[in-house]
């Protein structure tokens, strides 16, 4: 079971890190150690909820954090709602562990960060994620004119964030580094998406977009 939990941190923590650098790969690798860490809890709870069920909470909700963190830095919209599923869980956890009187060692002690961690990131607008996870490397990297997806997208979470000027900002943008990425190459997709984006800058003005793409 320590393999298996040992495996799936390192997974994940991996995927965190290729995300931080924009690398290929990271959404991958932090669904595997996601996945993997609710097997481990889901396991651990089946052979010890009857001995030991404090341990096994700690381990569950482990799980449940990381698998939120993953949905809400993945931008999927079921994360919020999951987010309360983990409130619960981790109170329940919090609560078992004082009523036994249990003390706080460093996997308790890191759970209750953890924690915190996830409230804050529950609080903070998508596009603030989305800058300093996705656009940030954009914008020091060698595509930051022609990376126009980047910056249509965050268009789209600067609008659901009631940021209008802002979102025509980002969608202006992203017209212009579309145009820049045509005059390297007459991509017929590029010429597509500029169409698009131009309808997402409409959207953003009449306050009618109503999904992404």
């Amino acid at each position: 079971m320590k393999k298996l939990l040992i495996a799936a941190w390192t997974i994940f923590i991996i995927g965190s890190v290729f995300r931080l650098m924009n690398l290929e790969g990271y959404s991958i690798l932090s669904i595997i150690g996601t996945l993997l860490l609710l097997i481990h809890s889901l396991v651990f709870l089946i052979k010890n909820a009857k001995t030991d069920l404090p341990t096994s909470l700690v381990h569950l909700s482990y799980s449940f954090l990381t698998t939120y963190i993953l949905l809400r830095l993945q931008y999927w919209p079921v994360g919020p709602p999951f987010f309360l599923i983990v409130l619960l869980l981790a109170i329940s956890c919090f609560v078992l562990l004082f009523k036994r009187k249990i003390q706080f060692k460093f996997p308790q002690i890191f759970l209750v960060v953890y924690f915190i961690f996830s409230f804050v990131l529950s609080f903070t607008d998508t596009d603030k994620i989305y800058y300093f996870f996705h656009l940030n490397t954009v914008l020091n990297g060698e595509s930051r004119n022609t990376n126009y997806y980047s910056w249509d997208k965050y268009s789209w979470f600067l609008y659901l964030s009631n940021k209008q000027d802002e979102a025509i900002e980002a969608n202006q943008k992203a017209q212009k580094a579309a145009e820049e990425s045509l005059k390297v190459n007459q991509d017929k997709e590029d010429i597509q998406y500029l169409t698009l984006i131009k309808l997402h800058g409409q959207q953003i003005q009449n306050k009618s977009w109503t999904n992404y793409p």
